[in-house]
């Protein structure tokens, strides 16, 4: 656990990891930069993929802003609301100590610099600011183009074994989770709604809504997605190599 410096402005609560912003070299952030509209009116800011308010900010630093949505049929009726019960249950204090836990393990995460948990009487509305991993790709769009060395699958294979070794559940573990980068090393991303989990029966299901994520893509996929069989048994060969000590 890190001690998040919560700060209020207002109906908004500001979270800030101050060692993930010293590592980064940039002042806590302005509670304003936890806000999408913000960076929209800027011209250092694209919008990122995903569901619901996603910003790749390249200056003052190169950074991400997620902001929380609802998936299902629930959004229809509230997308960026939520119940609010304590501030240490909120989505972005979840995340935040998340992932200082695994970037402390060593897991190919990025740091989680602020959040914002905004009130609306018994509701709230929230965002998160992270790093941003440069010269990335999902992998699922690399699968777009070009096929994976089987080396390649390997390594996602081992570093899921590594995430699940911590006991660390990712909640939505798809092929769009799982970044690449020039040098083809993996990086994790996304973890709303994830957490520790003890026991292992939950790990082979996680793998399995991988798999069927490569699938439906495979399946959708309007040009040839460079994904078989062979890649998933590398994948797999990865996943059940030891984990050095």
């Amino acid at each position: 656990m890190i001690d998040l410096v919560p700060t209020r402005h207002g109906r908004n609560i500001v979270l800030y990891n101050l060692q993930a912003c010293e590592e980064m070299g940039i002042s806590p952030p302005a509670p304003d930069w936890l806000f999408t509209t913000y960076w929209t009116q800027r011209t250092h800011s694209v919008p990122g993929s995903g569901r619901g308010d996603a910003v790749m900010i390249d200056q003052p630093a190169p950074m991400v802003l997620r902001t929380y949505c609802r998936g299902g049929l629930i959004r229809h009726f509230s997308q960026r609301r939520f119940m609010f019960t304590t501030l240490e249950s909120s989505r972005p204090f979840r995340e935040l100590q998340l992932l200082h836990f695994m970037r402390e393990a060593g897991l190919p995460v990025p740091m989680g610099l602020a959040g914002r948990v905004s009130r609306f009487g018994l509701a709230y509305e929230a965002s998160i600011l992270m790093e941003q991993i440069p010269h990335c790709q999902e992998v699922h769009q690399r699968l777009l183009g070009a096929p994976l060395d089987n080396q390649v699958w390997q390594n996602i294979g081992h570093v899921i074994r590594r995430m699940h070794d911590k006991q660390v559940y990712h909640h939505d573990l798809n092929i769009h989770n799982i970044l690449i980068d020039q040098h083809d090393k993996l990086w994790l991303i996304d973890f709303d709604k994830c957490g520790l989990k003890k026991g292992s029966d939950w790990k082979p299901g996680n793998l399995d809504r991988l798999q069927r994520s490569l699938l439906k893509e495979q399946s959708r996929a309007q040009q040839h997605y460079y994904f078989n069989d062979d890649n998933w048994q590398a994948l797999t060969a990865g996943y059940l190599q030891p984990i050095a000590s």
